[in-house]
């Protein structure tokens, strides 16, 4: 994977500060958003800069810039780069960046008293589906160079699997976060795209964090990468999954059924 080399410049870096006085986690997993959601949040100058840091690939990044082999030496680091200057520092972890961290009580010494957002898709086969694309073509934000020059292949099997990790990754916030009682509010990525000023005014308010009207844009701060394609797939997977022999790890009976039905009624709602 090409490393996504925006993320690292200087000219993203704020005042420095010593430390922030609030932190937000955006709690996502692979293909939900919230990239956008990030940098919409980055816009207004009140939400630091919510990015990938604990992705291996961009901590290990970090420790070479920053020169150190600790974990917790980066983290302290972007502190003290990107907080924005009201005292709101923010980060973007998948669930897969609790191991990275240490586990879960490694990251709530890391960003203690932190607000979580969990950001999730209804969409889930379409962000299956996507995610299948990203691992394949190594294009995770648009403008990424692709990891080679071969053209994405429907695998039915990949996006099975994309789709069982995808919603374990969410269960697993859920369960992680109310189990830790935290302090956490959910947002779907549909609503928050089509209402980006009001869901960013709803993080405000649910951090107390106070932004004028016009630090809020309504336009998306970076570019979607759904195409013709990923619509292709999800049809295709939907007809093959009919067919195949794939189970859900449940006895109860017409569930494959009704599984089917709301992926038909997601083709039809486009």
């Amino acid at each position: 994977m090409h490393l996504y080399k925006d993320q690292f410049s200087d000219s993203h870096d704020f005042p420095r500060q010593e430390g922030p006085d609030k932190m937000l986690v955006i709690a996502s997993t692979p293909r939900c958003g919230s990239h956008m959601l990030g940098h919409t949040l980055h816009q207004t100058g009140a939400f630091g800069f919510p990015l990938e840091y604990a992705n291996p690939a961009n901590l290990r990044e970090w420790k070479r810039r920053i020169a150190t082999e600790s974990t917790e030496g980066v983290i302290r680091e972007l502190t003290k780069r990107r907080t924005s200057p009201n005292g709101v520092f923010g980060i973007k972890l998948h669930y897969t960046h609790i191991r990275v961290l240490g586990g879960f009580d490694r990251v709530q010494a890391l960003f203690p008293e932190a607000y979580y957002v969990l950001l999730s898709r209804k969409g889930i086969l379409k962000q299956a589906v996507s995610l299948a694309i990203a691992r394949q073509t190594g294009v995770w934000i648009a403008g990424q160079q692709p990891k080679n020059n071969n053209p994405p292949q429907y695998r039915f099997e990949q996006i099975e699997r994309c789709l069982r990790e995808v919603i374990l990754d969410n269960s697993s916030w859920r369960y992680t976060l109310a189990a830790n009682g935290c302090n956490y509010i959910e947002m779907d990525f549909d609503s928050v795209r089509k209402n980006l000023g009001a869901s960013v005014q709803t993080i405000a308010d649910f951090m107390g964090v106070q932004i004028d009207d016009n630090q809020v844009q309504e336009e998306h701060a970076t570019s979607r990468q759904g195409s013709s394609l990923n619509d292709q797939w999800v049809a295709q997977f939907v007809r093959d999954f009919e067919h195949s022999s794939s189970e859900l790890v449940s006895s109860e009976p017409g569930l494959k059924r009704r599984v089917l039905r709301k992926f038909r009624k997601m083709l039809s709602a486009g």
